[in-house]
């Protein structure tokens, strides 16, 4: 018997925006338990599947591209695990790809989350402006919830509106920098999370798979 580890990537959408982080890792753990994956448990008196995930969504962020890895105690073709998830999954949650891992690949490691929400009409000039100048400072002040002030302009990769979307790219952050909820507050937003101005992530960038795409970053 050979273990097998798979990355699969999955969409949280509709009304599984507004679960947080732990409902849904208690969804996807009876998920596998109903599509019947042979998943290999952790060791200890409270074993748990051997499932890692890549980054914790914000509660409201809907996604098109979340991550996770699992390890099964037999290998599956990707396609049948895939079948087997979806067939036992909810509504709102959606596997989308799967791909068995080697030993070459290290575990997943996150370089970058991209985002998208459509911005009113009406606010549309003051968040170009807002943008403008968020980009030209070297410095970007801003209070996260626990009270401390960090800046938020070294995390943003990139940061524009076209048309009436408004696209954004952070990097992965291993401290406490500034998340996207306080990025949104200079770019006067933040009041309208969750009433005008719905997040979504797009794309979840890994490490091993940018440096396979770009091999001159390795």
């Amino acid at each position: 018997m050979v273990r097998q580890r798979y990355r699969l990537r999955f969409a949280k959408k509709g009304n599984l925006c507004f679960i947080g982080h732990r409902d849904l890792l208690r969804t996807i753990e009876r998920l596998i338990c109903r599509a019947k994956a042979p998943v290999a448990m952790s060791q200890g008196f409270h074993p748990k599947p051997r499932v890692s995930y890549l980054s914790a969504l914000p509660l409201g962020f809907s996604s098109d591209d979340e991550a996770m890895e699992i390890i099964l105690e037999e290998a599956l073709a990707p396609e049948e695990l895939l079948e087997r998830f979806n067939s036992a999954s909810v509504d709102g949650l959606t596997f989308l790809r799967c791909v068995p891992l080697g030993e070459q690949n290290p575990k997943q490691k996150a370089v970058s989350f991209s985002y998208d929400m459509t911005i009113p009409a009406e606010l549309r000039e003051s968040v170009a402006e807002r943008i403008e100048k968020f980009l030209a400072a070297d410095v970007v002040e801003v209070v996260k919830a626990n009270g401390k002030t960090v800046d938020a302009r070294p995390v943003v990769l990139d940061l524009r509106l076209v048309d009436d979307r408004l696209l954004m790219t952070v990097a992965a952050q291993d401290g406490p920098e500034a998340g996207v909820r306080e990025i949104l507050e200079p770019l006067g937003l933040a009041s309208q999370l969750f009433r005008t101005v719905f997040p979504n992530r797009n794309r979840s960038t890994i490490e091993d798979e940018l440096n396979a795409a770009n091999p001159s970053l390795t």
